[in-house]
């Protein structure tokens, strides 16, 4: 039976260890997301894309058209929005665009697409779709860390210096 002194002391400690823990998850997390973190780690954003006049008689040709990337990074809730200032109408997937039009992608699940593009030379645009990291799964990942390592803390202090109480009670 634990007496209320040593109740006292283990509770003390395993607060100690939990802020010890989660003090240690937050630094070390907070310094390898800023040293690792991705340019596209971002919010939502209007991505806009023009197609130039003169596009389909390059493309015609096998030529590159230089303004448009071969392939793009979005986020969840980005939304693709293509201008066509060619003087013919352009297709990418599912948009259908009038020459001197403009028509819009909303990005909703992550994956990697790859659309057919008739202002690209190859004919297809590959893009990928990500979560955008939010503050929410950065606290999740510091959760899940402190449980366990709260644990290890608290243990290993029980086995560099047990308490008096504790040291009774197992003779």
């Amino acid at each position: 039976m634990l007496n209320k002194s040593l109740t006292r002391t283990l509770g003390r400690r395993l607060l100690f260890s939990f802020l010890l823990a989660a003090v240690f998850l937050l630094t070390f997390s907070e310094i390898v997301y800023r040293m690792m973190r991705n340019p596209d780690e971002r919010g939502p954003q209007t991505i806009e894309i023009t197609v130039p006049k003169g596009t389909a008689e390059r493309i015609e040709m096998g030529m590159p058209v230089p303004v448009i990337p071969d392939d793009m990074i979005f986020v969840i809730g980005d939304t693709l929005l293509v201008h066509n200032e060619d003087v013919v109408p352009h297709q990418l997937g599912p948009l259908w665009i009038p020459a001197g039009s403009s028509a819009s992608l909303q990005m909703q699940r992550v994956d990697d697409y790859v659309y057919s593009c008739t202002f690209q030379p190859t004919k297809y645009l590959g893009f990928t779709v990500r979560t955008a990291t939010t503050w929410k799964s950065r606290l999740a990942a510091l959760w899940y860390g402190t449980i366990p390592l709260t644990m290890f803390i608290f243990v290993y202090s029980l086995m560099v210096r047990t308490p008096p109480e504790m040291q009774r009670a197992f003779e």
